[in-house]
């Protein structure tokens, strides 16, 4: 049962589809969608983001979710065909509003200038949710940061 649910949620890290939207207020909407095994022919769409900034991921893995408890965000380095690899960072500041998930972009030196994919694990049930939220392009940090 384990390995036949590991072999799917690598299946489904093959290619996924999603689409990105720039909210009135300026802050970054990923609407994420279940995962499939087929690959996505169409280039996504890149978010610009900055470290410490917020995003909001939509879509189907977040929908009727009433609390964050049971999602993990993950950002692995876009291109990465590697699982190994991969740079990979777990998204630790995360609750459900009135939009989504919302989603802070963690601040670390090693993401500044990098693309990275974002997905969104959805734990519980028999089997975990994945969905595929988009790319994002981390820009580097504010200069003038405070604490």
């Amino acid at each position: 049962m384990l390995k036949s649910t590991l072999a799917g949620i690598f299946l489904v890290f093959s290619g996924i589809a999603c689409a990105v939207a720039a909210p009135a207020e300026g802050q970054v909407v990923l609407n994420g969608t279940i995962g499939s095994d087929k690959a996505s022919s169409d280039p996504t769409p890149v978010a610009q983001v900055r470290p410490g900034e917020e995003m909001t991921i939509t879509g189907a893995c977040v929908t009727h979710v009433k609390s964050a408890d049971h999602l993990r965000v993950m950002m692995t380095l876009a291109g990465d065909t590697s699982a190994d690899s991969g740079y990979h960072v777990l998204a630790t500041e995360q609750a459900i509003g009135e939009d989504g998930l919302n989603v802070r972009v963690p601040d670390l030196p090693e993401t500044a200038n990098r693309d990275f994919k974002v997905r969104v694990f959805r734990l519980g049930a028999d089997s975990p949710k994945i969905c595929d939220a988009g790319t994002i392009h981390v820009g580097a940090p504010n200069k003038h940061h405070l604490g």
